[in-house]
């Protein structure tokens, strides 16, 4: 462990001195071919370096970085002039040259971006002679995604990145999927993750899916009052009409979503139809009245009720007592006689 960390102490100080040295001798005349990049939190980025308009031989290629983890600008790679790499900090890893140093292409590959790993990287390519040099900005986007829960089966999610020239960008995440009636109203979540944010961002979201209407049901309003009806329609958004019909007979009373039958009369007693509507479609269900009658045919039928009962208590006594108390007298025979 001593001996390690005294080894990169010491490629510390002498590539520090060296670098030094060459800002102070840089060649003129030579280009240097390099382009920002951004990549997604997790992905892998390929940061392009190549050296033109020169045909002096290259002693070294050197990358360093100051990133969000460490903003002190460190050397993670150095290339000598036989294609031999040295890494520093473990990155073997995450950093591959993919370059060729005989033909000045500097060019590395990144693998496994983290949001820490957002900062400046910087190609240097060191002759005998001096070195020059290009910054090369690497911005790694906030991850952004989904929680489904149960819904991973029935959606799936797309997301896209716009940089803009000021340096931002702008990540756009669609939740897609086939639209059912079971997604509505189901609840869903939208993660934010980035290093600018002391935690991550959890945005709440209710899926709302329109449908026509597909189940009608009538019942009482009121289950102790069978005077008023009340329609009640399974559909998103909600009806924008109900239309009420007495089949053969004239159009009731209503209000709405809700019917109302006396039930001083059996005038009314018939099929009802509820008819729902929104902008996607309609559907109808069926109501059934049957009242009983008038208020004296109520008494009358109560008092039919009581009289059986009577009836019913004063024969259960009479055989309970053995019978003694029920008399059949014997019939005679009789002869009839007819007078013409």
């Amino acid at each position: 462990m001593h001996l390690l960390l005294w080894r990169i102490n010491v490629f510390d100080l002498f590539f520090s001195l060296f670098l030094i040295y060459l800002k102070c001798n840089s060649i003129t005349g030579v280009k240097i071919i390099g382009h920002d990049a951004s990549v997604k939190k997790g992905g892998n980025i390929t940061l392009f370096c190549h050296l033109t308009e020169t045909e002096e031989n290259l002693t070294h290629i050197v990358w360093q970085k100051q990133t969000r983890e460490n903003p002190k600008q460190e050397t993670f790679l150095i290339i000598d002039k036989n294609g031999e790499t040295e890494h520093k900090n473990d990155l073997l890893v995450k950093v591959k040259f993919i370059g060729n140093i005989k033909e000045k292409n500097g060019s590395v590959q990144l693998l496994g971006m983290t949001l820490l790993d957002d900062g400046i990287y910087t190609c240097i390519f060191i002759f005998p002679n001096g070195q020059n040099q290009t910054n090369i900005s690497v911005i790694v986007l906030a991850e952004v995604f989904w929680r489904l829960g149960a819904l991973n089966d029935s959606l799936w999610t797309e997301t896209s990145y716009s940089e803009h020239t000021d340096g931002s960008v702008t990540a756009v995440s669609h939740v897609l999927g086939a639209p059912s009636k079971d997604l509505n109203q189901k609840k869903i979540q939208c993660v934010v993750k980035h290093s600018t944010l002391t935690k991550e961002q959890e945005l709440d979201y209710i899926i709302n899916v329109h449908y026509p209407p597909e189940l009608v049901v009538i019942s009482p309003d009121d289950p102790t009052q069978t005077q008023e009806y009340l329609c009640s329609v399974d559909c998103n958004p909600t009806p924008t009409s109900y239309i009420w019909v007495k089949v053969n007979g004239s159009t009731p009373h209503s209000d709405s979503n809700k019917l109302f039958v006396p039930k001083s009369s059996s005038d009314f007693n018939g099929v009802y139809i509820c008819t729902a509507s929104n902008q996607y479609g309609s559907a109808s269900g069926v109501l059934f009245v049957n009242n009983t009658g008038s208020t004296d045919d109520c008494w009358l039928l109560l008092g039919l009720v009581f009289s059986c009962a009577i009836l019913w208590i004063s024969l259960a006594y009479i055989l309970s007592s053995g019978g003694k108390m029920l008399h059949i007298p014997h019939l005679s025979k009789s002869t009839v006689k007819v007078n013409t």
